[in-house]
């Protein structure tokens, strides 16, 4: 995992742990972090066993569309998600999801860096949510 980047408080989703979710884990978010609003990222996103994957292009012509959280404790909030996305330090490689920063365009036109939970492995095979928006799908 990267994190040689100065870390972001702010964490874009655009999945489960988006508010309108209802998951367990979206619960845990919502109470360790305050919605900072609605946003967007270059990338595609695919539909994978019961949750989405986005895979990050920053000349993409596909957008990602999600919410940023502005996180209370970054690293143990982090450390948290980061377990639940099998992506921590005691899951064993290859890890499906990797956290990495990427320029969000918030709705009100301001661009931010956030942390993003990003899908690395083969998307072939795997249905795209031509939308962006996992939340309103339209597949393809």
């Amino acid at each position: 995992m990267e994190n040689t980047v100065t870390e972001s408080r702010y964490l874009f989703v655009y999945g489960t742990l988006r508010s309108a979710a209802g998951s367990e884990w979206s619960r845990f978010l919502a109470s360790a972090s305050r919605f900072a609003g609605p946003g967007r990222t270059r990338g595609a996103l695919f539909q994978l066993d019961g949750h989405p994957g986005m895979i990050v292009h920053a000349h993409h012509d596909g957008w990602v569309i999600g919410e940023v959280r502005l996180l209370n404790e970054p690293s143990s909030t982090l450390a948290a998600l980061d377990t639940y996305e099998g992506c921590g330090p005691g899951d064993c490689p290859p890890h499906k999801f990797e956290r990495q920063v990427v320029d969000i365009l918030m709705d009100d036109g301001q661009t931010i860096r956030a942390w993003v939970y990003v899908y690395c492995l083969d998307t072939a095979g795997k249905a795209r949510i031509l939308s962006g928006d996992y939340l309103q799908p339209n597949m393809a």
